[in-house]
């Protein structure tokens, strides 16, 4: 992988995305980061090191992937900076909620639409608006999913959406690979201190949720973080069409 080319890492302001991109940076890569909102991608940039919208460690641009408008941006962006498109960590996404006044068949057509373009769309529309350039600089893709597909989320269309990462990523390892390129899901496990937790834990269930691990414990952005990177570096090239899943060992084998 040539590290001289940019990756694309969606989600970037927060959580898992956040940590990608900052790990990325400190690696020698060039990163673009994109997310919804604009102060936390300037603030990203401003910690390591880069001005914000400009070519820098990391060079950010805020828009909304899960529309043609706001994935064609980050293309045009990618392609004004001159630089190979490398590498892109698909990692926007979340659990949204049906339209309040919204009720029965209605309010579950409206949930599931909002998860299937929060969480399938976004990925799908980015990776195809820059498919061309990933297959001409032997890109590699991640994808981010969850646990949450491999088991079940309790209920809601949020496992369900992240499960349609899995059977995608077969085909474009499949179509990635005579081009050089790569593509596998990493589904993590219980990851708390990202947005997706925020305002649903209390003390004592996230102290339940890390105990049903093998090892004890959460785990950490940074922990699914150096994994991403590693896919995305020199000795990654050999991995794809895989689900790879960091989760302490609450679902084995997987």
């Amino acid at each position: 992988m040539n590290a001289a080319g940019t990756v694309v890492v969606s989600g970037a302001g927060t959580g898992i995305g956040r940590a990608v991109a900052r790990r990325l940076a400190d690696s020698g890569f060039h990163v673009t980061g994109v997310g919804r909102r604009k102060e936390p991608l300037d603030q990203l940039a401003a910690e390591s090191g880069g001005a914000a919208g400009t070519a820098g460690q990391i060079a950010v641009i805020a828009a909304d992937v899960a529309t043609e408008l706001g994935a064609a941006a980050v293309a045009t962006q990618v392609a004004s900076a001159g630089l190979a498109c490398v590498g892109l960590v698909n990692a926007a996404g979340g659990i949204g909620g049906a339209v309040p006044s919204a009720a029965g068949l209605a309010g579950i057509r409206l949930d599931w639409q909002a998860s299937f373009e929060s969480n399938v769309l976004t990925a799908v529309l980015l990776t195809e608006v820059l498919r061309e350039q990933i297959e001409r600089d032997a890109g590699r893709v991640v994808l981010i999913s969850s646990v949450a597909a491999l088991r079940g989320s309790g209920g809601g269309p949020y496992a369900a959406m992240k499960a349609a990462l899995h059977g995608w990523v077969y085909d474009l390892a499949a179509e990635l690979g005579p081009h050089g390129g790569t593509a596998n899901v990493v589904a993590p496990g219980f990851v708390p201190d990202t947005e997706f937790w925020a305002g649903r834990l209390s003390a004592e269930s996230r102290k339940r949720r890390a105990s049903q691990t093998l090892v004890g414990r959460e785990g950490t952005p940074e922990e699914i973080a150096s994994l991403i990177v590693w896919l995305l570096g020199p000795d990654g090239g050999w991995v794809t069409g895989q689900i790879i899943s960091p989760n302490g060992g609450v679902v084995l084998g997987r």
